[in-house]
């Protein structure tokens, strides 16, 4: 444990895990590209909220962490602890979607250390029902379930933050990071509504850091790309994901798509909570991913 962080709380929302049902390697070194979850003898692959988490704490930070389900979190828990001495993790089973439950949760929070934010929610396991665990659909192939689920991501960021704010314009300084995607400035075909929502969301940091700066509420707009969390691990989705890939000349057939560890968004998270600098906006991509930072 190093003290970049010490003497911080972070809350982070959006963390889970996944069952580990496919293995990503990376292009250089050959090895598995997830950041692996072990606990009770079970392995999972850690989302971006939670390998945030642990190099939050790593880094020296007591961390809240929050999603809907109590069981993962507990796990994402032990995950930390065992492997970070002296770890302090606190946790919240929240629907964020529930206005009542969030003026709940930000009321519970202590106020004895100044309070960072990460928001990394997206399409969680059980928010909806897609075919192949796939969201990245024809237009056509929308359903209603699917565009409300997407919409949530936002209005649920711009409802905490605003929940959150009384809290942060009394702190010396705020530094928040809201994690949209690489969707956000790049669009392929059946790609319409993820990229609709992680583009609203991107825009909507852009304006809050605007908007907050004088009140010395730093938001950085984290854009990553394809990232090795068990969303790609269905075979219908990397076949999706490849045929994204050849919209930019890239060949996926014989070697899969590449993705990038969620820990490598973790510890870039963790350099602008700490930087000396307002870092405004992070673009970052798997090695042997399209690099391209427009359509």
């Amino acid at each position: 444990m190093n003290s970049e962080l010490k003497n911080k709380r972070v809350l982070i929302t959006g963390v889970g895990i996944k069952p580990v049902e496919f293995v990503f390697k990376d292009i250089t070194t050959g090895q598995p590209s997830h950041t692996s979850v072990l606990v009770d003898g079970n392995e999972y692959k850690a989302n971006i909220g939670a390998a945030t988490a642990f190099e939050c704490a790593k880094a020296g930070a007591v961390v809240h962490i929050v999603a809907r389900t109590e069981s993962k979190l507990q796990i994402v828990k032990k995950w930390i602890e065992e492997n970070i001495p002296g770890a302090q993790v606190e946790y919240s089973a929240v629907d964020l979607g529930d206005l009542v439950a969030l003026q709940k949760l930000v009321a519970s929070i202590s106020d004895d250390l100044p309070l960072y934010w990460v928001q990394s929610v997206g399409l969680g396991a059980g928010t909806v029902q897609v075919k192949n665990d796939n969201p990245y659909l024809l237009i056509d192939d929308l359903s209603e379930d699917l565009i409300e689920a997407e919409l949530s991501v936002l209005k649920n960021t711009v409802s905490l933050l605003r929940l959150l704010l009384p809290r942060f314009r009394k702190q010396k300084e705020t530094r928040v990071c809201i994690v949209s995607s690489m969707s956000a400035i790049r669009s392929v075909i059946s790609g319409s509504m993820h990229m609709a929502v992680k583009g609203a969301v991107s825009r909507f940091a852009n304006a809050a850091t605007i908007e907050l700066d004088k009140d010395k509420i730093f938001v950085t707009d984290v854009r990553p790309g394809i990232v090795d969390t068990g969303m790609y691990d269905s075979e219908v989705v990397q076949e999706t994901v490849g045929m994204m890939g050849k919209n930019y000349g890239y060949d996926y057939s014989k070697t899969n798509i590449f993705c990038a560890p969620p820990s490598s968004v973790g510890k870039t998270i963790v350099s602008a909570l700490t930087s000396e600098a307002h870092i405004l906006s992070i673009n970052m991509v798997a090695r042997g991913q399209w690099p391209h930072e427009q359509s």
